[in-house]
């Protein structure tokens, strides 16, 4: 799987960094951006639940899948992009026709739509902290773009005077993406594109809810295939509502930490324990620091944009992979971990994790499961693969009561079938069908 997401400034914090919640937060993905909710707007449409197809970009004969796209279009008459589908940002962007490193991407043309505006034109650069790959990025990655104006259109849902950013310059990663762009669907449904917060904005769901064009924020992400119980059905998204046909059971619906999840523009849960293993055979995480007692809890990013799993710093990363084999290495200076592609497809093991908290809501336990543990093959490593779980570096803690902090990214999300509730603040888990 892949990731394309920019990291907010709010994550990259060291455990040594003092952070005051009081100060502006440093923006979510599109660099410098806040982020926040806002309950000015009733959540009132006209329209019920819209699915949306999603492409997978895989390497490794499908073995490695990076990143999950949509179909949109934008402008009069429309001209069609692929966007990352990103429950951890909120702005749409894309690159523009004057780009000159913008690969072999669809380039926005605006003097071919009627219906374009250059306003407001403030202009903003972009940072993101991880790429398309599975491999962290050694170095945030730049794009500079324009904020403009258009109609956004999804699966027969439009928004018009929907601003999004668009980037005459993209860095590296963005270019060498199969993507064309991003599109956020992350909590927050009022935006600034400003750290003072004098220019907001909608994004594109919150708009479609004021255009009427959806009854609510709600959407149901079923990554990759199938489950065991039915025929195996592409990967989609459900925007406006929860696509019954696409799980069983019950939804068990995880409270959010508003406040984390408001200062960084991704869905935060607390974590309260990490295993090796799942259910009746799994044992600790253990913690060598501490007399290899449970990890110390934590919190969560969770973030569909990004191809792997972050272990909060080195050692935490060190104890799992040395609790399951010894041929499990560093890869690189970036934190990814592996070792041959036939010793991790031997060793391959789920890995659980404690969501939640009794204070806010439901306690749940939730696997990735050992499918998921290899990752494919290593870039220019030939036989070499690499495991699910890299780390942080430098070691990152949460800003407001100094937690570890975790990033649970695909490997883990497309085992259920989630639902991403921003109005409710919940991260729904449900098991897929």
């Amino acid at each position: 799987m892949k990731s394309l997401m920019p990291l907010i400034a709010s994550l990259l914090f060291t455990s040594t960094t003092a952070f005051c919640p009081s100060q502006p937060v440093t923006g979510h993905l599109e660099g410098g951006l806040k982020h926040r909710s806002s309950d000015r707007r009733r959540e009132t449409g006209k329209k019920s639940l819209t699915r949306v197809p999603l492409e997978v970009d895989s390497r490794n004969s499908g073995k490695t899948e990076l990143q999950w796209m949509a179909t949109i279009t934008v402008g009069t008459p429309p001209q069609t992009f692929k966007v990352v589908v990103d429950t951890g940002s909120t702005a749409l962007v894309l690159p523009r026709n004057n780009c000159t490193n913008c690969g072999k991407h669809s380039l926005f043309n605006p003097s071919k739509s009627t219906s374009f505006s250059p306003q407001p034109a403030l202009f903003r650069p972009i940072e993101y902290g991880t790429g398309a790959d599975t491999i962290p990025l050694n170095q945030t990655g730049r794009a500079e773009c324009e904020v403009v104006t258009d109609t956004v259109s999804i699966q027969g849902l439009s928004a018009p005077k929907q601003e999004f950013l668009l980037c005459h310059s993209y860095g590296e990663t963005l270019s060498s993406q199969l993507a064309d762009g991003i599109l956020g669907i992350g909590p927050a449904d009022i935006s600034a594109w400003d750290e003072s917060g004098n220019f907001t904005y909608l994004p594109f769901l919150p708009n479609l809810v004021s255009e009427g064009q959806l009854s609510n924020r709600i959407v149901g992400l079923a990554l990759g295939s199938g489950g065991q119980n039915q025929q195996q059905r592409g990967p989609e998204a459900s925007i406006g509502g929860v696509d019954d046909a696409r799980y069983h059971g019950r939804i068990k619906n995880v409270s959010v930490d508003e406040m984390l999840t408001t200062l960084s523009g991704v869905f935060t849960l607390d974590v309260q324990a990490a295993y090796i293993g799942s259910g009746n055979n799994k044992r600790v995480w253990p913690n060598s620091t501490n007399g290899n007692k449970p990890l110390v809890p934590g919190v969560a990013y969770i973030d569909s944009g990004t191809a792997y799993m972050l272990a909060p710093d080195q050692q935490a990363a060190e104890n799992l992979y040395s609790g399951i084999s010894k041929d499990i290495v560093p890869l690189n200076d970036r934190g990814s971990w592996g070792a041959s592609c036939a010793t991790l497809d031997e060793v391959a093991t789920d890995i659980t994790f404690t969501i939640g908290t009794k204070t806010r809501g439901e306690v749940i336990e939730v696997t990735m499961p050992k499918s998921a543990f290899n990752l494919g093959e290593y870039p220019g490593k030939k036989g070499v693969c690499q495991a699910a779980f890299s780390h942080w570096d430098p070691p990152l803690i949460e800003p407001i009561e100094g937690r570890r902090l975790w990033l649970f990214g695909s490997p883990l999300i497309k085992a259920y079938y989630t639902v991403w509730n921003a109005k409710s603040s919940t991260l729904g888990w449900a098991e897929k069908v």
